[in-house]
């Protein structure tokens, strides 16, 4: 089961023109075996008007999107199925990557988790990424 350890993660706060941005994300890239075995990018992204709050969501929908979070990684704890990789909140939006084997496994799986709830503005995208650059392109400089 995977374990979520403040160390192994990187937390920045930026701007983008006027908007706030925050970005969680994995300190460091796996090594290349890990990431052979993970080669897909799962991106989740769910888009709000963050006119009004700099491009942050409000602390209602921000809640909400905690709650989505929770059941998420309750089904990774579950059974590990997919890597976290990267959170990032601002401009309008909150994008989860997630490193998987198959996109259509971690769809399905997904759905799994989700049975019952509520329907979340979401939209997933998968794409090949056996480099993880999703991951390397929000990690701050060394």
């Amino acid at each position: 089961m995977p374990t979520r350890k403040a160390e192994d993660w990187t937390l920045a706060q930026g701007k983008a023109g006027d908007n706030m941005t925050i970005v969680r994300a994995l300190a460091r890239v796996p090594l290349a075996e890990q990431r052979a075995a993970r080669p897909v990018l799962v991106t989740i992204t769910w888009s709000y008007d963050g006119e009004a709050s700099a491009g942050m969501p409000s602390r209602a929908l921000y809640d909400r999107m905690e709650g989505f979070e929770e059941v998420l990684f309750a089904a990774l704890d579950e059974s590990d199925w997919a890597t976290e990789a990267a959170a990032i909140t601002g401009n309008g939006a909150r994008q989860w990557r997630f490193y998987t084997a198959d996109a259509e496994e971690f769809e399905a799986r997904f759905s799994a988790a989700f049975t019952g709830h509520a329907l979340y503005p979401i939209e997933l995208e998968a794409t090949p990424d056996p480099e993880w650059q999703g991951l390397r392109e929000v990690q701050p400089a060394p």
